[in-house]
């Protein structure tokens, strides 16, 4: 994908290992460990930033959770265009078609970039047209109107980050998004009490200084990525000129990125909902749903790693017709994740006091937090299953029937259900709780059975050879 011959001998060696390696739990392990380890150090930069919110009140810690979904819509829609260089740029190097997958990515940023621009100054102007919807309470609007604002400034960092994440995975490359990603956060760990508490010197910021250096931080990584795509730095170089949309790539990534980005979406619009349904149980209640969401977080250190790793493995495979090496590297990841996210919750299950008090020592925080991590973190198994199932869509192109799932899951499921149950049937918080679990156990056997029956087997690039250029 480089203009460089270093830079293309790498990509094709990543690309050997990743077709040729007969251990399969070794090669998954080796594509995520990278992954593993970045993903640990930002959950721990997760907890750190909630504890510090902490420090600062209810008010506070409720602010980022009622925050985030708006400005999500937009980031959703980049999500689920860099879904599309998974499938794309990952088969197209599965084939050794290389020219091609040099062009499909920056058809894809490009894209990204003419959407996330305006979008992120749109929701800046309606910040609180949005709170005022989801009926924010006051004490934590003002806070979050302030943490919403920097937070959407910083998509279009964010999403090119994101763009070069998927395309360096997609490449085989695990361990230069790593490095970025553990720097940036790094960077985001140190600011976040210089900037909240005025430390060094600074004004005490509060809620600003957390959002601050959130922004800062992905100022950082978006610079490193730009710089590394314009001189081919790990093997993929992108001119202005590549940016420019291709008729084929557009049909194509729009083929895999829709059905995504409308998922993405539904899931986004139904956790604003379901933002204001747990806003409306009181401050309490959102604290403790803040907490819970940081504890349960951790199991992404293992899912979301082996996750993307599998999903590297199925994409290449597929790309290069070596359909039965996808099948393998699928159920390879998914034993091993099944078997370590329930370690995970028996660990949360025995040990859920300890963790809520890290976050709060207010009695009805805690107690709540406990409820819903003995209610509510079983069914991260549901969720997991539901998350590999989309890394997988992602990988072949073929994100219909899982994008549709993930949707339902939120609107059909739990959405309606924890209203009903908190308020219609008065069980509160613990019907909130029940709600949300049941939604992830039927969508998790959803997907099982679609991995196991689905037509996930068949290269998106294909399409592209039977059609050829528009």
């Amino acid at each position: 994908m480089s203009h460089s011959g270093d830079m293309g001998a790498r990509i094709k060696s990543l690309r050997e290992k990743v077709l040729t390696e007969p251990n399969i739990f070794k090669l998954i392990l080796w594509l995520a460990a990278p992954l593993m380890l970045s993903m640990g150090i930002n959950t721990i930069y997760e907890i750190v930033d909630t504890f510090w919110l902490s420090r600062l009140g209810k008010a506070a810690l409720g602010a980022p959770i009622v925050s985030w979904p708006y400005p999500d819509i937009l980031f959703g829609v980049s999500f689920g265009l860099a879904s599309s260089v998974s499938a794309l740029v990952g088969q197209y190097i599965g084939a050794a078609r290389y020219r091609e997958a040099r062009e499909a990515a920056g058809t894809v940023l490009g894209l990204m970039l003419a959407i996330t621009i305006p979008g992120a100054l749109v929701i800046i102007a309606t910040a609180n047209t949005y709170l005022s919807a989801i009926h924010v309470p006051s004490d934590v609007r003002p806070l979050a109107y302030i943490y919403l604002t920097v937070l959407a400034t910083g998509i279009p960092f964010a999403a090119i980050y994101l763009f070069f994440t998927m395309t360096m995975s997609a490449v085989g490359d695990t361990r230069t998004p790593m490095k970025v990603g553990i720097a940036a956060t790094l960077i985001n760990m140190v600011l976040d009490p210089v900037l909240i508490f005025g430390l060094l010197g600074l004004p005490r910021l509060g809620i600003l200084g957390a959002a601050l250096a959130t922004l800062f931080a992905r100022i950082f990584s978006a610079s490193y990525a730009i710089h590394s795509f314009a001189h081919g730095r790990h093997g993929v170089k992108l001119s202005l000129t590549d940016l420019a949309p291709r008729r084929t790539y557009v049909r194509l990534a729009m083929h895999v990125s829709l059905p995504q980005i409308g998922q993405r979406l539904a899931i986004t619009l139904g956790f604003m909902t379901m933002a204001g349904i747990v806003s409306g149980l009181g401050t309490d209640v959102l604290a403790a749903y803040s907490i819970g969401q940081v504890v349960i977080g951790f199991d992404r250190i293992i899912s979301m790693p082996f996750g993307r790793a599998t999903g590297i493995v199925v994409a290449q495979a597929l790309g290069a017709r070596m359909i039965e090496r996808a099948r393998k590297a699928l159920w390879t990841g998914l034993t091993t994740l099944l078997l370590a996210v329930t370690e995970f919750i028996i660990v949360i299950m025995i040990y859920a006091k300890p963790f809520a008090t890290i976050f709060s020592h207010d009695p009805d925080v805690v107690r709540i937090t406990v409820d819903m991590l003995h209610i509510f973190a079983p069914s991260t198994l549901g969720f997991t299953l539901f998350m590999l199932a989309n890394t997988v869509a992602r990988s072949s192109g073929r994100t219909f029937f899982v994008s549709a799932l993930g949707a339902t899951r939120l609107w059909g499921m739990r959405v309606p259900l924890s209203w009903l149950l908190a308020y219609k049937m008065g069980m509160g918080e613990k019907g909130l709780w029940l709600g949300m679990a049941i939604s992830n156990y039927v969508t998790g056997l959803a997907a099982l059975l679609w991995l196991l029956y689905g037509s996930w087997t068949r290269p998106i690039i294909e399409e592209h050879k039977e059609t050829g250029p528009a």
